[in-house]
Protein backbone atom coordinates (compact mmCIF):
# COMPACT_ATOMS: atom_id res chain seq x y z
CA UNK A 1 0.00 0.00 0.00
CA UNK A 2 1.17 3.47 -1.21
CA UNK A 3 0.27 7.27 -1.19
CA UNK A 4 0.32 9.27 -3.94
CA UNK A 5 -0.39 13.08 -4.34
CA UNK A 6 -1.28 14.87 -7.17
CA UNK A 7 -2.10 18.16 -8.34
CA UNK A 8 -5.35 18.87 -10.09
CA UNK A 9 -5.96 21.44 -13.01
CA UNK A 10 -9.49 22.18 -13.67
CA UNK A 11 -12.10 24.46 -15.60
CA UNK A 12 -14.47 24.41 -12.82
CA UNK A 13 -17.20 25.73 -14.69
CA UNK A 14 -19.26 22.51 -15.30
CA UNK A 15 -18.47 21.19 -12.37
CA UNK A 16 -20.47 21.63 -9.36
CA UNK A 17 -17.86 22.33 -7.01
CA UNK A 18 -15.32 19.65 -5.92
CA UNK A 19 -17.05 17.29 -3.49
CA UNK A 20 -19.51 14.70 -4.76
CA UNK A 21 -23.14 15.49 -4.68
CA UNK A 22 -26.06 13.22 -5.82
CA UNK A 23 -27.46 13.68 -9.61
CA UNK A 24 -24.53 16.25 -10.76
CA UNK A 25 -20.96 16.26 -11.61
CA UNK A 26 -18.23 17.31 -9.75
CA UNK A 27 -14.50 17.06 -9.54
CA UNK A 28 -14.03 14.47 -6.62
CA UNK A 29 -16.42 12.04 -8.74
CA UNK A 30 -14.99 12.22 -12.10
CA UNK A 31 -11.55 12.04 -10.82
CA UNK A 32 -12.71 8.76 -8.82
CA UNK A 33 -14.57 6.82 -11.76
CA UNK A 34 -11.36 7.32 -13.82
CA UNK A 35 -8.95 5.87 -11.21
CA UNK A 36 -11.52 2.93 -10.75
CA UNK A 37 -11.13 1.99 -14.56
CA UNK A 38 -7.19 2.99 -14.40
CA UNK A 39 -6.44 1.40 -10.85
CA UNK A 40 -9.26 -1.86 -10.68
CA UNK A 41 -10.07 -0.39 -7.29
CA UNK A 42 -12.45 2.99 -5.40
CA UNK A 43 -9.22 4.77 -3.42
CA UNK A 44 -10.98 7.21 -1.12
CA UNK A 45 -9.97 10.59 -1.94
CA UNK A 46 -8.66 13.45 0.28
CA UNK A 47 -8.99 16.26 -1.69
CA UNK A 48 -7.33 20.29 -0.23
CA UNK A 49 -10.71 22.27 0.25
CA UNK A 50 -13.96 22.33 -1.05
CA UNK A 51 -14.23 24.50 -3.93
CA UNK A 52 -17.47 25.52 -5.39
CA UNK A 53 -19.48 25.18 -8.49
CA UNK A 54 -17.81 27.68 -11.25
CA UNK A 55 -14.16 27.92 -8.94
CA UNK A 56 -11.35 27.14 -11.23
CA UNK A 57 -8.16 25.28 -10.06
CA UNK A 58 -4.74 25.54 -11.62
CA UNK A 59 -2.86 23.57 -8.34
CA UNK A 60 -5.38 21.41 -6.29
CA UNK A 61 -3.81 18.85 -4.57
CA UNK A 62 -5.40 15.41 -3.79
CA UNK A 63 -4.65 12.23 -1.96
CA UNK A 64 -5.43 8.69 -1.62
CA UNK A 65 -3.83 5.13 -1.03
CA UNK A 66 -3.37 2.03 -3.49
CA UNK A 67 -1.79 -1.23 -4.04
CA UNK A 68 -1.41 -0.20 -7.78
CA UNK A 69 2.36 -0.88 -8.58
CA UNK A 70 2.04 2.10 -11.15
CA UNK A 71 4.65 4.21 -10.22
CA UNK A 72 3.41 7.56 -8.15
CA UNK A 73 5.70 9.75 -10.74
CA UNK A 74 3.75 7.83 -13.46
CA UNK A 75 0.33 7.86 -12.52
CA UNK A 76 -0.55 11.10 -14.01
CA UNK A 77 0.84 10.20 -17.28
CA UNK A 78 -1.28 6.67 -16.77
CA UNK A 79 -4.83 8.74 -15.39
CA UNK A 80 -5.34 11.97 -17.87
CA UNK A 81 -6.11 10.18 -21.19
CA UNK A 82 -9.34 8.99 -19.07
CA UNK A 83 -10.40 12.28 -17.64
CA UNK A 84 -11.99 15.05 -19.63
CA UNK A 85 -10.67 17.86 -20.94
CA UNK A 86 -11.56 19.78 -18.50
CA UNK A 87 -9.72 18.12 -15.53
CA UNK A 88 -6.03 17.27 -16.11
CA UNK A 89 -3.11 15.85 -13.59
CA UNK A 90 -0.24 18.13 -13.68
CA UNK A 91 1.55 15.90 -11.28
CA UNK A 92 1.46 12.82 -9.18
CA UNK A 93 4.40 11.83 -6.10
CA UNK A 94 4.39 9.29 -4.01
CA UNK A 95 4.47 10.50 -0.51
CA UNK A 96 4.48 9.32 3.38
CA UNK A 97 1.49 7.39 4.26
CA UNK A 98 0.59 9.52 6.70
CA UNK A 99 0.62 12.85 4.69
CA UNK A 100 -2.97 14.20 3.98
CA UNK A 101 -3.55 17.18 1.35
CA UNK A 102 -6.71 18.59 3.47
CA UNK A 103 -5.03 17.97 7.24
CA UNK A 104 -1.40 18.75 6.45
CA UNK A 105 -2.29 22.22 4.57
CA UNK A 106 -0.99 25.08 6.22
CA UNK A 107 -1.71 27.90 3.96
CA UNK A 108 -3.78 28.41 0.32
CA UNK A 109 -3.08 31.38 -2.41
CA UNK A 110 -6.51 32.39 -4.42
CA UNK A 111 -6.88 34.93 -7.33
CA UNK A 112 -9.50 36.54 -8.46
CA UNK A 113 -9.99 37.86 -12.06
CA UNK A 114 -11.68 40.75 -13.35
CA UNK A 115 -12.74 42.16 -16.73
CA UNK A 116 -12.07 45.38 -17.21
CA UNK A 117 -13.66 46.91 -19.92
CA UNK A 118 -16.98 48.84 -20.86
CA UNK A 119 -18.57 45.76 -22.70
CA UNK A 120 -18.85 42.05 -21.29
CA UNK A 121 -17.28 39.32 -23.33
CA UNK A 122 -17.96 36.56 -24.91
CA UNK A 123 -14.83 34.20 -24.32
CA UNK A 124 -14.01 35.34 -21.09
CA UNK A 125 -17.49 35.42 -18.90
CA UNK A 126 -16.82 31.58 -17.56
CA UNK A 127 -13.45 32.91 -16.40
CA UNK A 128 -13.01 36.51 -14.74
CA UNK A 129 -16.28 38.70 -13.57
CA UNK A 130 -17.10 41.78 -15.51
CA UNK A 131 -16.72 45.68 -13.97
CA UNK A 132 -17.08 48.24 -16.30
CA UNK A 133 -16.38 50.77 -13.93
CA UNK A 134 -13.51 52.91 -13.33
CA UNK A 135 -11.39 51.66 -10.05
CA UNK A 136 -9.11 53.58 -7.79
CA UNK A 137 -6.21 50.83 -7.54
CA UNK A 138 -4.77 52.97 -5.33
CA UNK A 139 -8.10 52.97 -2.64
CA UNK A 140 -7.64 48.89 -3.56
CA UNK A 141 -4.34 48.76 -2.02
CA UNK A 142 -4.68 51.11 0.66
CA UNK A 143 -7.73 48.89 1.76
CA UNK A 144 -5.92 45.51 1.53
CA UNK A 145 -3.20 46.78 3.98
CA UNK A 146 -6.21 46.92 6.88
CA UNK A 147 -7.04 42.50 6.40
CA UNK A 148 -3.28 41.65 6.31
CA UNK A 149 -2.12 39.93 9.58
CA UNK A 150 -4.26 37.45 12.60
CA UNK A 151 -7.81 38.89 12.56
CA UNK A 152 -11.47 37.19 13.08
CA UNK A 153 -13.04 36.98 9.35
CA UNK A 154 -16.01 36.12 10.58
CA UNK A 155 -17.58 39.30 8.78
CA UNK A 156 -16.33 38.11 5.35
CA UNK A 157 -17.66 34.61 5.75
CA UNK A 158 -21.17 33.34 4.27
CA UNK A 159 -23.96 31.63 6.31
CA UNK A 160 -23.05 27.77 5.94
CA UNK A 161 -19.62 27.92 6.60
CA UNK A 162 -18.51 24.91 8.56
CA UNK A 163 -14.69 26.10 9.97
CA UNK A 164 -15.17 26.18 13.64
CA UNK A 165 -12.36 29.02 14.09
CA UNK A 166 -13.05 32.35 12.03
CA UNK A 167 -9.41 33.41 13.02
CA UNK A 168 -6.98 33.80 9.88
CA UNK A 169 -3.29 35.22 9.54
CA UNK A 170 -3.86 37.17 5.91
CA UNK A 171 -0.38 36.69 5.12
CA UNK A 172 -0.12 38.74 1.23
CA UNK A 173 -2.36 40.50 -0.74
CA UNK A 174 -1.35 41.26 -4.16
CA UNK A 175 -3.64 43.43 -6.80
CA UNK A 176 -2.08 44.02 -10.67
CA UNK A 177 -3.20 45.00 -13.81
CA UNK A 178 -2.69 42.57 -16.52
CA UNK A 179 -4.16 43.44 -20.04
CA UNK A 180 -7.86 44.09 -19.86
CA UNK A 181 -7.79 42.43 -16.44
CA UNK A 182 -7.60 42.96 -12.46
CA UNK A 183 -6.17 40.68 -10.69
CA UNK A 184 -6.06 40.09 -6.50
CA UNK A 185 -4.05 37.44 -5.06
CA UNK A 186 -4.85 35.99 -1.26
CA UNK A 187 -2.70 34.24 0.17
CA UNK A 188 -3.78 33.20 4.05
CA UNK A 189 -3.52 30.31 6.47
CA UNK A 190 -7.17 29.16 5.81
CA UNK A 191 -10.09 30.48 4.01
CA UNK A 192 -13.89 30.62 5.27
CA UNK A 193 -16.63 30.00 3.33
CA UNK A 194 -17.14 32.64 0.37
CA UNK A 195 -14.10 34.22 1.96
CA UNK A 196 -12.25 34.78 -0.92
CA UNK A 197 -14.79 36.10 -3.50
CA UNK A 198 -16.38 38.47 -0.35
CA UNK A 199 -12.73 39.77 0.12
CA UNK A 200 -12.46 40.47 -3.73
CA UNK A 201 -16.28 42.19 -3.54
CA UNK A 202 -14.84 44.23 -0.73
CA UNK A 203 -11.92 45.38 -2.47
CA UNK A 204 -13.64 46.19 -5.38
CA UNK A 205 -15.68 48.30 -3.27
CA UNK A 206 -12.91 50.77 -2.14
CA UNK A 207 -11.67 50.81 -5.48
CA UNK A 208 -15.38 51.92 -6.86
CA UNK A 209 -15.51 54.66 -3.52
CA UNK A 210 -17.85 52.72 -1.85
CA UNK A 211 -16.31 51.68 1.45
CA UNK A 212 -13.29 52.65 3.00
CA UNK A 213 -10.46 51.23 5.13
CA UNK A 214 -12.07 52.33 8.51
CA UNK A 215 -14.96 50.83 7.38
CA UNK A 216 -13.19 47.26 6.77
CA UNK A 217 -11.86 47.68 10.31
CA UNK A 218 -15.07 47.93 11.33
CA UNK A 219 -16.10 45.06 9.84
CA UNK A 220 -13.49 43.26 11.13
CA UNK A 221 -14.57 44.10 14.29
CA UNK A 222 -18.27 43.26 14.20
CA UNK A 223 -18.03 40.62 12.11
CA UNK A 224 -20.69 42.33 9.81
CA UNK A 225 -19.98 42.87 6.24
CA UNK A 226 -23.49 45.03 5.74
CA UNK A 227 -24.26 45.03 2.08
CA UNK A 228 -20.47 43.80 0.45
CA UNK A 229 -20.26 42.34 -2.80
CA UNK A 230 -19.62 38.49 -2.71
CA UNK A 231 -18.58 38.03 -6.28
CA UNK A 232 -19.35 35.19 -8.82
CA UNK A 233 -17.43 32.25 -8.83
CA UNK A 234 -16.10 32.36 -11.93
CA UNK A 235 -13.30 34.58 -11.05
CA UNK A 236 -11.86 32.68 -8.99
CA UNK A 237 -8.61 29.82 -9.05
CA UNK A 238 -7.52 28.15 -6.31
CA UNK A 239 -3.33 28.80 -7.28
CA UNK A 240 -1.94 26.97 -4.47
CA UNK A 241 -2.04 24.29 -1.07
CA UNK A 242 1.13 24.97 0.80
CA UNK A 243 2.67 22.65 3.56
CA UNK A 244 5.06 22.73 6.16
CA UNK A 245 7.91 22.64 4.10
CA UNK A 246 6.56 25.53 1.68
CA UNK A 247 5.33 27.45 4.29
CA UNK A 248 8.17 30.17 3.84
CA UNK A 249 6.76 30.73 0.09
CA UNK A 250 3.49 32.55 1.97
CA UNK A 251 5.00 34.90 3.25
Amino acid sequence: MKKILMYLEYDGTDFHGWQRQKSVRTVQETLEKALKILLKEEPVLSGSSRTDAGVHARKYPVTFTTQSSIPGEKMAFALNPLLPEDLKVRESMEVPCSFDARKNARGKTYTYRVLRRKTPSALFRNYAAFVPQELDLLKMRDASEVLLGTHDFTGFKSVGSTDPNPVKEMRRIEIWEEGEFLVMSFTASGFLYNMARILAGTLLDAGLSRVTPMDIEEILKSGNRGKSMVMPPCGLYLEEVYYRSEEKEMK
